[in-house]
């Protein structure tokens, strides 16, 4: 079972990890695309855009362990 990260930052500021974990990409694309009331998501599964309320949204989804990975977190 894949678990997805949805990882994303609002005007720049640090990294945050929702609290919520997908089932699947695409299910982590759907929220993202809904909040954000267009199709934001990219192929590579990152995304970039402006809220209605003029805030930036830059982010991803993420399969945790590969997110973990990168951040140097897992020790194998």
């Amino acid at each position: 079972m894949l678990e997805i990260l949805l990882v994303f930052s609002v005007n720049g500021a640090p990294l945050e990890i929702s609290d919520r974990i997908f089932n699947s990409y695409e299910e982590c694309v759907g929220f993202v695309n809904t909040v954000a009331d267009m199709d934001v998501v990219k192929s590579d599964y990152k995304f970039r855009f402006v809220s209605l309320d003029g805030l930036l949204f830059d982010g991803q989804c993420i399969e945790m362990k590969e997110w973990f990975l990168t951040q140097g977190r897992i020790n194998t």
